[in-house]
């Protein structure tokens, strides 16, 4: 268990209704030689036993994914096999198949790797230059995304290890934000009320105004409840043609260990609550410290 956070996000029962509900599916597949459905439904039961603290069932699942690959590497993503070879804590296994696809892979990703390898240098020179990039992005884009990018800038700065440069986009990110939330020059679904709302928290949580950013966070919650009460359509609706990509990628990369709570298999609905009532705990943790 990467934190003890997630033991109040999930229960045992809901986990184990999951694994259930998943390995029937893993049976149904294997039952066909169904080679390039098998390696997602093996990824999310290996997160879940992960979650319940059962390491070995874990790698397992994780590990017929690589065996999968060697097998068959036509029928499977690369990017799955990549995806288990972290969860088994193989960085330089992945990091040859990331390198055999370096083109598909964004600079990210590739920091992150140098960054598990114990080379910093070249993380550091990269997170740097995606850094300048997201500041340029800032500009770039009108001014409902200023923050956002901003935000993503002094995110990079920071694992670039230039703190004075992770404070000055932090300031700069809260002030894009003061200035535009008196008027924001979009007409927002209940939906992007909530995202915007929880990138918001976010923001304030990095500069270390909590109780800020606790009210953000209740507020993006409050908009989640509304929306799916509401117009669970319009959901969908923004999820397929709105800004949820947008979002999705800010979010992937500011929660550690994304992967034990994002599950495209669960749908939106289960997502946001469960991100949103992470970031909540989070956050309380870290006042009570």
């Amino acid at each position: 268990m990467k934190s003890p956070i997630f033991r109040r996000i999930y229960t045992q029962k809901e986990l184990w209704c999951k694994i259930d509900r998943h390995r029937e599916r893993y049976e149904q597949f294997q039952t066909k030689n169904d080679f390039r459905s098998t390696p997602s439904v093996c990824y999310d039961i290996g997160r879940l036993y992960e979650l319940l603290g059962e390491e070995e069932k874990s790698k397992y699942y994780y590990q017929e994914i690589v065996d999968g690959w060697n097998a068959h590497p036509d029928d499977i993503s690369y990017s799955i096999c990549v995806s288990a070879l972290k969860a088994l804590e193989k960085p330089k296994e992945a990091f040859e198949i990331v390198l055999a696809y370096a083109s598909n892979w964004d600079l990210w990703d590739l920091a992150s790797f140098y960054e598990k390898l114990g080379r910093p240098n070249e993380a550091h020179l990269l997170y740097a230059g995606l850094a300048v990039y997201s500041g340029k992005l800032s500009r770039a884009y009108y001014p409902f995304w200023r923050p956002h990018y901003l935000q993503e800038a002094a995110d990079l700065w920071e694992k670039a290890e230039s703190p004075e440069m992770a404070h000055r986009y932090r300031k700069d990110a809260i002030e894009a934000w003061e200035k535009l939330k008196d008027d924001i020059e979009k007409n927002l679904e209940l939906i992007e009320e909530a995202w915007l709302y929880e990138e918001v928290g976010y923001i304030y949580e990095k500069d270390g105004k909590f109780k800020t950013a606790l009210e953000y966070y209740e507020k993006a919650k409050s908009k989640y409840e509304e929306a799916y009460a509401e117009d669970p359509d319009a959901v969908i609706t923004q999820q397929i043609d709105g800004d949820w990509d947008y979002y999705l990628g800010f979010f992937a990369k500011q929660i550690p260990d994304f992967r034990l709570i994002f599950f495209r298999s669960d749908g939106p609905e289960e997502n946001d609550y469960r991100r949103i009532k992470y970031r909540i705990l989070n956050l309380q943790e870290q006042t009570e410290l």
